[in-house]
């Protein structure tokens, strides 16, 4: 199947939403709804949180972010999807092998890979007897991704790892898009020190994050984004650099500014992003039933 993805936009800037798939977006068919009118209104792309268990204390229903993304880019032509991010090291690497290349040939090359170590060591490990540590997770998420590679080659492989085994195992089909599935490494600056960075120089893009006092996650402002890419100058050609934040919504031309801005200081994709505790769902609905602020 041909990738019916959209070209490089002229001014270098790709919008897409950036969705929880906990509370008010547990619901698979609000996910399915959202995505079809982004897509109607221009949007480039819809991505998923991919959390088993999210917070103890308010019990939110979630959905199965896969399974919502299947729905997603079965339901879509043209813009891209996929989990962001995948806390890999949850995850079997050959299982994940299978579900992205059956995603990728269903979507004819839309999906993305999003993965890191996991926002929350709790309730992402902890909570299901998965050992928690950071170095822990961040060599089981490196394993995987060389496995990936090599189990998307649809060459016979054999691997005999730290934490994984493979005894001549070969893949097919291989993936539509060439020469891998993106794959876009969630980095938080400056809190895990250099190596979720290295990490994503060595894959097709980075999706930074700016760890606040206490404890939150946010996506950086201009300034700390020019820091974090100044401290990776030998990415590789075409690297993406996905930026979560908000933009504000009644403010077109503000708006604008803040995305051209941002797109100066060197982010390729603005993922308006949107949790299930400070933000009015109606302002997903709003987003993403108008076209993008496109500078």
């Amino acid at each position: 199947m041909t990738p019916d993805v959209p070209p490089p936009v002229a001014d270098g800037l790709r919008f897409g939403l950036l969705l929880p798939n906990a509370g008010y977006y547990a619901d698979p068919g609000r996910l399915l709804q959202l995505a079809r009118a982004a897509e109607e209104s221009g949007w480039d792309g819809v991505f998923l949180w991919d959390h088993l268990l999210l917070d103890r204390a308010t019990r939110l229903p979630l959905a199965d972010s896969w399974t919502a993304v299947t729905a997603i880019l079965a339901a879509t032509r043209r813009i891209r999807g996929g989990p962001l991010v995948v806390p890999l090291a949850q995850r079997q690497p050959w299982k994940v092998a299978r579900e992205t290349v059956t995603l990728d040939h269903l979507s004819g090359g839309r999906l993305v890979l999003g993965v890191g170590l996991g926002a929350s060591a709790d309730t992402d490990f902890a909570a299901f007897g998965l050992d928690p540590a950071p170095a822990v997770r961040a060599r089981r998420v490196d394993e995987s991704l060389a496995l990936l590679d090599r189990l998307w080659s649809g060459q016979e492989i054999s691997h005999h790892g730290d934490r994984f085994r493979l005894d001549r195992v070969t893949f097919l089909p291989r993936p539509v898009q060439r020469p891998r599935i993106p794959v876009w490494v969630a980095a938080t600056w400056p809190a895990h020190g250099p190596g979720p960075l290295a990490r994503a120089a060595r894959r097709d893009g980075v999706v930074p994050m700016v760890r606040e006092p206490g404890g939150g996650l946010r996506g950086p402002d201009r300034a700390e984004l020019a820091a974090i890419l100044a401290a990776v100058p030998d990415h590789p050609p075409g690297w993406t650099v996905a930026v979560p934040g908000r933009l504000p919504p009644a403010d077109r031309p503000r708006a604008r500014a803040l995305a051209a801005g941002y797109r100066d200081a060197g982010a390729t994709w603005w993922l308006e992003s949107f949790d299930p505790w400070r933000r009015d769902p109606r302002q997903a609905w709003s987003w993403a039933g108008q076209e993008p602020p496109r500078p």
